[in-house]
């Protein structure tokens, strides 16, 4: 069953669950009227199976409720945002991120602050230690929080959690570890690493 399976409201407006092709398998978008309210890879991709694949062309598959066929303009700019991540990386880099809702977060909390400020401040071939993230967002001494809100991202490559590592160097778990492969692919395909 698709996470968005249940259809909810957020003060916006009902949510829709849609599925994307990706050169990285297929995505899970959940939607309402004003934002991205998530978007990750199906729950079936871990690092014993993940088989990124670029002659993928990034399309909308399917929605959950059909609603007369009618789509949310949200979607349709991740759709466009996604195809040039994946097959224009020089246009990426000016594209404007697709609207985000953050409905499902407090506002004012230092989590909601790391997920605004990550996409902000960290762009397209960049990464950033947890503690450099905190400190970007006026708590250098809260990396752990900024791990956790890591750790809980509900919109993967949007707020783009694979940028951030270890102070170390170290690429640090994605996913709780079932996807590494998926982070470091991300980072060589922004430019961030070096192919092996």
């Amino acid at each position: 069953m698709p996470l968005g399976a249940i259809r909810s409201n957020c003060h916006h407006g009902p949510t829709n669950t849609y599925v994307i092709a990706s050169p990285i398998g297929d995505l899970e978008v959940i939607s309402c009227p004003k934002g991205i309210h998530s978007l990750g890879q199906e729950k079936h991709i871990t690092d014993k199976n993940f088989a990124p694949d670029l002659s993928t062309d990034v399309i909308l598959q399917s929605q959950l409720y059909q609603d007369n066929g009618y789509m949310y303009k949200p979607v349709l700019m991740c759709v466009d945002w996604l195809q040039k991540y994946f097959h224009d990386t020089a246009a990426i880099k000016t594209s404007q991120l697709p609207p985000i809702c953050f409905s499902f977060c407090k506002e004012g909390a230092f989590i909601s602050q790391v997920w605004k400020t990550l996409p902000e401040k960290v762009g397209f071939g960049e990464t950033v230690s947890y503690g450099e993230l905190a400190k970007m967002c006026g708590n250098p001494k809260a990396s752990r929080v900024a791990g956790h809100a890591m750790k809980t991202n509900r919109v993967q490559i949007l707020i783009p959690c694979h940028r951030v590592i270890q102070s170390n160097g170290h690429l640090g778990k994605y996913h709780g570890g079932t996807r590494n492969s998926v982070k470091e692919w991300l980072l060589q395909h922004e430019g961030a690493l070096r192919d092996k």
